[in-house]
């Protein structure tokens, strides 16, 4: 059971964040189509919860898993300036 907070500490990020990195391998194995389908939809989410509280993931093979803080302003489309 986990301890539910206002907002989601980097660290449970990165946690996740390193977790996304195996399913890039996933394409390479036999796989039933539904399968295919539930690891998909996992890895979306999965980085949907990085995005969303405002990070990118980047793996580079022997330096691991770096979380970057996105920068970019997010306006809405009904924003004028």
């Amino acid at each position: 059971m986990s301890v539910l907070a206002n907002k989601t500490q980097r660290k449970a990020i990165k946690v996740i964040a390193n977790t996304l990195r195996f399913f890039q391998d996933t394409n390479l194995l036999f796989v039933s189509a539904e399968d295919a389908f539930a690891i998909r939809h996992a890895e979306i989410m999965l980085r949907a919860v990085v995005e969303s509280n405002g990070y990118k993931d980047h793996y580079q093979k022997g330096k691991g898993t770096k979380i970057l803080k996105d920068k970019k302003q997010k306006y809405h489309a009904n924003e004028l300036f």
